[in-house]
């Protein structure tokens, strides 16, 4: 995208929405890891942490198809303890899938902020209406904005919407609570597939918070601007901020 475009994109945006975990909340895949570990543990499974995440995120692949263009909606303890049943049923361990989800959740509900976080939704907010979307349900969504000290005009949850990202439904749900046409809305995550494809097929302006620089996949658009960290969109939306 040229400058003259980007300053196109942006001359139109009236309101910044974030995704939740992974963009604005340091929980990510090592995290996950070790939340499993602790599932082990707890539940004196005989399993390996690693191996545990990885048929635990193929199990949410195959059955609602999360992560692809058309996810199935489900509230995520229950879809969490659907999971868990598939794997431990096909590892063949006696586990307690209920107590695992619910173990998951109060690990989401207490994951922190990213350092920059706060200030960079403060900051913005002198400019642009703040929102909040996220693939999560209001419990430990809420839970975890209030524990952070993260506070924005709109808060919308897959729970909420009754939809996943990438699905545009969860976007144009958010566009109606701003009352904002999607272009109007800039849309920053860290995910290509539900916070690049989603938004776009919402036609949704992106920002790709790309922290390790990874390579875009193939079939998913182009983002309209990519950062490396929350504090470089700043700049980029707040004209003599640096």
């Amino acid at each position: 995208m040229t400058r003259a475009q980007s300053r196109e994109v942006l001359r139109n945006i009236k309101a910044i929405a974030f995704d939740g975990y992974g963009t604005l909340f340091d929980f990510t895949e090592p995290d996950f890891i070790a939340t499993m570990a602790e599932i082990c543990a707890q539940q004196d499974l005989e399993a390996d942490a690693a191996d545990l995440w990885q048929r635990f995120l193929k199990a949410s692949y195959l059955m609602r198809s999360e992560h692809h263009e058309d996810p199935v909606y489900k509230r995520y303890d229950q879809a969490w303890a659907d999971q868990f049943v598939h794997v431990f049923e096909h590892l063949g361990l006696q586990g307690d899938a209920w107590a695992a989800a619910m173990h998951l959740k109060r690990r989401l509900s207490t994951a922190p902020a990213f350092p920059d976080a706060r200030a960079v939704v403060d900051l913005l907010r002198g400019s642009y209406e703040v929102a909040l979307m996220s693939n999560a349900d209001d419990d430990f969504l809420n839970e975890c904005l209030e524990r952070n000290g993260l506070d924005f005009e709109i808060v919308v949850s897959s729970e909420q919407a009754h939809a996943i990202k990438p699905n545009p439904a969860i976007f144009h749900y958010l566009a109606e609570r701003l009352k904002l046409a999607p272009g109007e809305i800039l849309y920053a995550g860290d995910n290509p597939i539900p916070d690049v494809l989603g938004p776009k097929r919402a036609g949704m302006p992106t920002v790709w918070v790309n922290r390790s620089w990874l390579r875009k996949p193939r079939k998913i658009p182009y983002p309209d601007f990519r950062v490396r960290s929350l504090s470089e969109m700043v700049p980029l939306l707040v004209p003599g901020v640096e």
